[in-house]
C-alpha cells in the first residue's frame, strides 16, 4: 500500500514539473503596402501660335522724325526703299526704326543731293542693310559727310548711280519715277535735289528734296506730271520753296513737312504755311506729330502717327 502511494506521489511530482511547450506564434508581417497607380501625365506641348497676318498689300510711306533733316522709309509688298537718311543720329534712329519692323535688306537706297542733313546718317544705313541700288547726286565735292557716304557705297561693293530723268524703279508694285533736277547744274546745292514721284495704284506721293524755286519754275516749265496726292514739302518748309504755281500743279490734298522741333532756322516759315492754307492742303508735320505713317491700298491714304495729341490741319497763320 505504501508502495502504490510513494509510486502516485512520485508521478504527481514528474507531471507537475513538465510544462506544455509554448504555442508557436506566427511574427506579425509588415502590411504590404497597396500597389501604387502610374499616373502618365500627358507631354507638355507648346502653346498655339496665332496664325502670321500675311502683310498688308499697298504701299506703306513712313515719314521718320529725324529732326531738322530728311529720312523716309518706303515699304511695298516686302521690298524696302529709303529716301535720305537725315543726320548720322537720323541713321541711328532710322536703323533702330527698320530693325523694329523687321527690315533685312533694301532694294534701293536715294541720297537726294549731298548736304549732311539728307545723307549722314546714310552711311551706317548701308552698313547695317544690303542694298540693291544706290542713287545720288553726282559727287563734286568731298567733306566728311560726302566722304563717308562715298565710303558707304564702296563697302557695299555696288557702283553709286545717278540716275537720269524718266528713269523707273519698281519697289514691288510701286514706281518710283525721277522727275528732277532737270538742269545739270545749279548755283544752290538744294536746287539739285532729286525729285522722285511715288506711285502705287492711283496714288501718288511727290518727294522734293530740298529744291526751292528756281529749280521748282524748271520742273513745271519741263512739262513734268507732278501731280501727287501727298507733297513732301521741300527744304522743311522753307519761305524759299514750295511756291504757288507748284502747288497749283500737284493740287494735293495732304503735305508732309519733315522738321525738328523749335529748329535754328525756324523752320516751317509762315511764307509757305500760308501758300498751304490758301491751297487748302491738309498738313502733317513731324515736329508736331513724331513719326508719321501713311498707308495706301492704291485708291485711299490713312495717315497714323506717334503723337496723338497733336492734329493735321490746314495750317492757320
Amino acid at each position: 500500500m505504501k508502495r502504490i502511494i510513494a509510486l502516485l506521489l512520485l508521478l504527481l511530482l514528474l507531471t507537475g514539473c513538465t510544462t506544455a511547450a509554448p504555442a508557436a506564434t506566427v511574427p506579425a508581417t509588415e502590411p504590404t503596402a497597396a500597389p501604387t497607380e502610374t499616373v502618365v501625365l500627358p507631354l507638355p506641348t507648346e502653346e498655339p501660335t496665332e496664325p502670321t497676318e500675311p502683310a498688308r498689300e499697298g504701299l506703306t510711306v513712313h515719314f521718320i522724325d529725324v529732326g531738322q533733316a530728311d529720312g523716309f522709309l518706303l515699304e511695298c509688298d516686302g521690298e524696302y526703299a529709303i529716301i535720305d537718311g537725315g543726320y548720322p543720329e537720323g541713321g541711328e534712329k532710322m536703323v533702330e526704326y527698320m530693325t523694329e519692323l523687321g527690315v533685312e535688306e533694301l532694294e534701293l537706297v536715294v541720297g537726294t543731293h549731298m548736304h549732311g542733313d539728307h545723307i549722314g546718317g546714310l552711311p551706317l544705313i548701308l552698313d547695317t542693310y544690303p542694298t540693291e541700288t544706290v542713287w545720288s547726286r553726282p559727287i563734286t565735292f568731298v567733306n566728311d559727310y560726302v566722304r563717308n557716304f562715298r565710303d558707304a557705297v564702296a563697302r557695299q561693293r555696288i557702283p553709286l548711280h545717278v540716275p537720269e530723268v524718266g528713269e523707273v524703279f519698281e519697289l514691288g508694285d510701286a514706281t518710283i519715277t525721277v522727275l528732277g533736277p532737270v538742269k545739270d547744274q545749279y548755283e544752290d546745292l538744294n536746287d539739285t535735289s532729286i525729285v522722285l514721284m511715288v506711285q502705287y495704284g492711283d496714288i501718288r506721293f511727290l518727294f522734293t528734296g530740298d529744291m526751292e524755286m528756281i529749280a521748282e519754275t524748271d520742273l513745271l516749265d519741263s512739262g513734268a506730271d507732278v501731280k501727287a496726292d501727298v507733297l513732301k514739302v521741300g527744304h522743311h518748309g522753307s519761305y524759299s520753296s514750295t511756291g504757288y504755281r507748284l502747288l497749283r500743279e500737284v493740287a494735293p490734298t495732304y503735305a508732309v513737312i519733315s522738321v525738328g522741333g523749335n529748329n535754328e532756322y525756324r523752320h516751317p516759315h509762315v511764307d509757305p504755311l500760308s501758300r498751304l492754307r490758301d491751297a487748302e492742303v491738309i498738313v502733317y508735320r513731324t515736329d508736331k506729330m513724331y513719326d508719321i505713317v501713311a498707308y495706301t491700298d492704291g485708291t485711299e491714304i490713312e495717315f497714323t502717327w506717334d503723337n496723338t495729341f497733336a492734329q493735321p490741319g490746314i495750317p492757320k497763320v
